[in-house]
């Protein structure tokens, strides 16, 4: 594969294809569009590397047939070239000089058409170019897996006139832009090697994993099932199919998974923890539950986890011998939303300028993006005091905020209105508690 050289090698290899190939007498020079070449006079074709990009196609991608198929972590560097190709006449002041810098293009560019798909397959056929009968594809790329196309780039003016505006010295002159894909460049490190398989294991079960059908607050009497705003310490019910297991737990979110036992009707109820994990079929005591790890407000995900002794065979090359293993097969997700839960208001009502405290639990975290008390359809922020403020520090447990933040956004009391519900919002969770009121007075 080619080395760091094969960037100039194509530049080479399209210098070799002009030379040859063009029947307009001209010299070839690879420089910036604004410089002049010493030694070349007269009319010349230039070709100009100005763009270097990633072929994000190949980026990650081994070249084939080289090194062990599992092989990873060092494919080679895969670039696309882009050239801008600019012809100048022979003089530049006479009536015919621009007609003959386009011929001078429509040459070039016919060669560039015919045969900048095919170039590995071209030997060159004039001397000017180098030894007759030698490949025109430069030695470096001549062993690459990837051949180096070259393909008409359509560029609108405005960006063509963007590379002219930089040479600052030089007039705007008509130009084209090709494509050469792809030229790769082999890593010189090490590539990494991985272990061959010794020991083949295969393993067997004709069990399904388990499927959520249905997931819901567990309603209490009169209450309408499908609520799916839950709060810690709620009951909730798992409606789900293949839960018969040798083992069966419950995620929520990123907590520990819950063992449970196997339903027979097909409905897992279990409590939303707070801050210790329950007593289960693993555990016969109640463990705390870290409070970095504990569920805060917003959507919590379940999972039902089923865990089956699986049989299979492992060996090297001979039969094998009989194994069995412990294999862990989850079920789809199911979406429930945590909601924080208010246990009281105080005071009941006042003037816009009272201190509303809630009490509750899950009420504000530092790491909330958006914490509100809700005041009717007033939304105020739940934020830390400054210096001079009436209210308290928030805690899960305990917020405050002034009623005149939320007086702006109400109208005017009257005698006689009626009280304004209170609810409590933290990342798009709002609480579901109901008969917690405050009445705005004048």
């Amino acid at each position: 594969m080619a080395d760091h050289s094969a960037i100039a090698a194509v530049s080479r290899t399209l210098r070799t294809l002009l030379l040859d190939r063009m029947t307009s007498p001209a010299s070839v020079t690879i420089a910036p569009p604004d410089v002049s070449v010493s030694g070349v006079a007269g009319a010349r074709v230039n070709i100009y590397l100005f763009q270097v990009m990633e072929n994000a196609q190949l980026k990650n991608q081994e070249v084939p047939g080289q090194g062990h198929p599992a092989a990873y972590g060092r494919p080679p560097l895969s670039l696309n070239l882009r050239y801008l190709l600019t012809t100048r006449s022979a003089t530049e002041d006479t009536a015919d000089s621009d007609l003959n810098a386009q011929t001078l293009l429509g040459d070039a560019m016919r060669v560039l058409h015919e045969h900048g798909g095919r170039i590995d397959a071209l030997a060159i056929t004039n001397s000017a170019a180098g030894t007759v009968g030698e490949p025109i594809l430069d030695p470096a790329l001549r062993d690459e897996y990837e051949r180096a196309k070259l393909v008409l780039h359509p560029v609108e003016l405005d960006d063509l006139t963007k590379v002219w505006s930089a040479l600052s010295e030089e007039n705007f002159r008509r130009s084209v832009v090709y494509d050469v894909k792809v030229v790769q460049i082999e890593s010189t490190g090490p590539h990494p090697a991985p272990q061959p398989v010794e020991t083949r294991r295969i393993h067997t079960i004709v069990r399904r994993r388990p499927v959520i059908r249905q997931t819901y607050v567990t309603p209490g009497p009169n209450e309408a099932i499908g609520e799916l705003r839950v709060r810690v310490g709620d009951a909730v019910t798992i409606i789900a199919e293949h839960t018969l297991a040798d083992r069966l737990y419950v995620r929520f979110g990123g907590l520990e998974p819950i063992r449970v036992s196997p339903p027979g009707d097909g409905r897992i109820r279990l409590m939303v923890p707070d801050d210790q994990y329950p007593i289960d079929l693993d555990h016969p005591a109640p463990r705390p539950i870290p409070v970095a790890d504990r569920l805060q407000p917003g959507p919590i995900v379940v999972q039902v986890i089923a865990q089956h002794l699986v049989e299979g065979v492992e060996g090297g090359l001979g039969a094998g011998v009989n194994i069995a293993q412990d294999r862990s097969f989850r079920s789809n997700t199911a979406l429930l939303q945590l909601v924080p839960e208010i246990s009281a208001v105080a005071p009941a009502g006042g003037p816009s300028a009272t201190v509303l405290q809630v009490a509750g639990s899950r009420l504000w975290h530092a790491d909330a993006d958006v914490a509100e008390i809700i005041i009717g359809d007033a939304a105020v922020a739940i934020r830390p005091p400054q210096p001079g403020d009436p209210w308290a520090a928030p805690t899960p447990t305990s917020v405050e905020i002034p009623v005149s933040d939320a007086a702006t956004l109400l109208p005017a009391p009257q005698p006689g209105d009626a009280p304004y519900p209170v609810a409590v919002q933290v990342d798009g969770a709002r609480s579901r508690d109901s008969g917690f009121d405050y009445t705005l007075t004048p």
